[in-house]
């Protein structure tokens, strides 16, 4: 994972020097395991400690983002921070359903609503 990240990104910075008008910003990851209660809203990093569904590396993705997250900072990308879903894993698609969790990373309307704001919010002060 690391070694594609760091490639990925030196290619993003490679091109940000070559062509300055070509503008990158990074979105971390949506986070995935299910629960029927919103989790630690003050503190998305005990949320993502407590879900104990370690299905599809899911268990990995919340301190995959603190690498991103400090690789970015270190060579001036944006980035759009999802982190604060952590808490709210009671909103993906089988948390509320008995299907023995089928689907634990998509999220239903609610919480994504501020998605696009942030993103847009984002977008914006690129300029």
């Amino acid at each position: 994972f690391y070694l594609v990240l760091d490639q990925v990104l030196y290619e993003m910075e490679e091109t940000q020097l070559q062509n300055p008008n070509i503008k990158f910003a990074w979105k971390t990851q949506q986070p995935g395991g299910c629960t029927k209660d919103i989790l630690s809203p003050n503190d998305p990093a005990i949320a993502a400690f407590t879900i104990d569904d370690q299905r599809y590396n899911w268990g990995q993705f919340y301190h995959r983002d603190l690498q991103v997250i400090s690789r970015l900072q270190a060579i001036g990308i944006p980035y759009l921070d999802m982190r604060m879903l952590y808490s709210r894993s009671d909103a993906h698609i089988s948390s509320k359903k008995n299907d023995g969790g089928h689907d634990c990373l998509h999220m239903c309307l609610g919480p994504l609503d501020v998605v696009a704001r942030l993103f847009h919010q984002l977008l914006t002060n690129l300029n």
